[in-house]
């Protein structure tokens, strides 16, 4: 071992250090102003991996001790089968979700073609690295999420009526494999299709929003995903349509590794392998034409040109409501690195993604229960259903906001608000305010509210639009007691806050502020004086929280580098 470690710190061939150089660029983030950072969260992510992976085992456990028990085979072989759908389909989505986060760094950009191109490498050595990198780590990711439960299911369904099920571990696994590699060679050929018949001057806002878009759509589909093991009962049927699901195709590549002779299976795994061929293919295929277009287009394409013309009357509204010119610039540095960042807005796009994916939950949910008659009739599930939209989106664009508000941007340059912190700092952070109520706040209200009055009439669904705007403006100040610092200005720690810790946050906060204040303002609605009484408290509540806030800001100052959480603990009494 230490041989290899020494091998590998050696510096070897230009070739090599390519690879080297594009491989790590996966595991680091120009976000984080300390290296190694990220290795932290990663630690606590896998430690609650590997907590909900013993669950599970257990629960599958006693499942299939159940099914081993049972008089006719028949149930385990159902249960089987939606089971390895159920990994397939989650082995697809996983690898998803991977490519998409990692949208940007699919092909070489230009920040590679400036940093590498002055060095005596080829382009085509650049674009060979970054595949084969791009490969690898698409590699180490597959058998991480494959090899486990590739493993795990067969130890848990031995018993009667599968003596021989350490045979279902190489087919779980090519055939898992098989369905994230077909995935993920479809997304990188769909990025270069984009990559090179976009026009360069709307590349980067189109990818902005096929990443968004692809993002919602599998958090959206991750409930769906698991709830494929309790279709277990649906899995003896045969219908014409399941030759055009990519998932049944692997499902199929692992009956025919166990020996099922069925025509349907042959011909679905047979679909599934030309699936992945003809996916790789056509990912190469881009990866060519990008070689020879796309460098040309990024290094010889005029700048883009200046949309300024199309914003005179937003600029205009900004400077009427912004009279102090020291807000203004503080408001639109931030509004303006908000538009040049891609990763800051790919944060804000996974949290208003994980908001549309609670609220599609929760009407998906709806719409499946017995005796549903359509969102025509207003019943209490759907009443309950349309409170807590604003309330999650709200919840999730707001805590966005705050996040990505510690995110720094050349940290370096914020001298700027250091040396104009003396009598600037309440209007510092009264324009990070502003911010938050005119770009977050306010716009929730008004994108949910047509909603709520075409689900709930004009007068119920104006009240709740009401009543959940209150609530809004109590989170916002609640989120800005302690945020003593200007947006992407300060350094940034991952690790400050353990994983698990933040989850629970997270959990207890859609908890308490979607499900419960949801429910208390579906109660309200019942008679006029209670919803009089409900909006009184929270107007109550949001002064007093808004009056702390104002108070807590007096004193201080302006928060440039997150530190760790010292040794000791104090009490912080005293403040500068």
């Amino acid at each position: 071992m230490r041989r290899l470690h020494d091998w590998i710190e050696e510096t070897h061939s230009a070739a090599f250090e390519l690879r080297r150089h594009f491989f790590l660029r996966f595991f680091d983030s120009d976000l984080v102003s300390t290296p190694g950072q990220w290795q932290v969260v990663a630690g606590g992510v896998i430690a609650i991996l590997l907590s909900l992976s013993l669950i599970y085992i257990q629960a599958y456990y006693h499942k299939y001790s159940i099914l081993n028990a049972l008089p006719t085979p028949e149930p385990l072989q159902l249960a089987l089968l939606a089971d390895v759908l159920f990994l397939n389909t989650l082995a697809m989505t996983l690898i998803a979700l991977f490519t998409t986060l990692q949208w940007p760094q699919l092909f070489p950009g230009l920040r590679d073609y400036l940093a590498l191109g002055s060095l005596p490498v080829r382009v085509r050595e650049i674009f060979a690295a970054k595949l084969s990198a791009l490969l690898a780590f698409a590699g180490l990711f597959i058998i991480a999420t494959t090899f486990t439960p590739s493993v795990a299911l067969p130890a848990v369904m031995a018993g009667y009526w599968m003596p021989n099920a350490s045979r279902h571990v190489p087919a779980l696994f090519v055939s898992s494999s098989l369905a994230a590699l077909f995935v993920f060679f479809s997304l990188i050929a769909v990025q270069g299709v984009l990559l090179n018949i976009t026009p360069i001057r709307r590349f980067t806002r189109i990818s902005l929003t096929a990443q968004g878009a692809l993002l919602t759509l599998l958090l959206c589909g991750l409930p769906l995903v698991f709830s494929i093991p309790s279709l277990k009962d649906s899995m003896n049927q045969r219908p014409d349509w399941i030759l055009w699901v990519p998932p049944a195709w692997y499902l199929g590549v692992h009956q025919v590794m166990i020996g099922n002779h069925e025509p349907l299976a042959g011909g679905l795994a047979w679909r599934g392998l030309a699936g992945v061929a003809g996916a790789a293919c056509l990912a190469l295929l881009t990866y060519l034409w990008s070689y020879r277009r796309h460098r040309v287009r990024l290094l010889e394409s005029p700048a883009m040109a200046s949309r300024a013309q199309d914003r005179n009357w937003l600029t205009g509204i900004v400077e009427w409501l912004i009279q102090d010119p020291r807000e203004l610039a503080v408001f639109t540095f931030i509004a303006k690195t908000l538009a040049r960042s891609r990763e800051h807005r790919l944060v804000l796009t996974a949290f208003g993604a994980i908001a549309v994916a609670v609220i599609f939950e929760s009407f998906v949910s709806l719409a499946l229960t017995r005796g549903f008659r359509g969102f025509s009739e207003q019943t209490p599930a759907l009443l309950q259903a349309a409170v807590s939209a604003p309330l999650a989106l709200s919840l999730f664009v707001l805590a966005g906001f705050r996040y990505l508000f510690r995110l720094p941007v050349e940290v370096r340059a914020n001298w700027v608000f250091r040396v104009n912190e003396p009598g600037n700092r309440l209007v510092f952070l009264t324009a990070v305010e502003r911010f938050l109520l005119y770009c977050a706040v306010l716009p929730v209200a008004l994108i949910t509210l047509p909603g709520e009055l075409s689900l709930l009439g004009p007068r119920t669904g104006g009240a709740v639009s009401i009543l959940c705007l209150l609530p809004s403006l109590t989170l916002m100040d609640l989120l800005l007691i302690q945020f003593e610092k200007v947006p992407f200005t300060s350094s940034y720690l991952p690790g400050r806050r353990p994983v698990i810790q933040t989850l629970l946050i997270y959990g207890a906060s859609v908890g308490l502020y979607v499900s419960i204040l949801g429910a208390i303002i579906t109660g309200s609605l019942r008679a006029p004086g209670a919803t009089l009484g409900l909006f009184a408290v929270l107007l109550a509540i949001w002064f007093k929280v808004r009056s702390g806030r104002r108070e807590n800001w007096q004193l201080g100052k302006l928060e440039f580098e997150e530190l760790p959480e010292p040794a000791v603990l104090t009490l912080s009494i005293l403040r500068d």
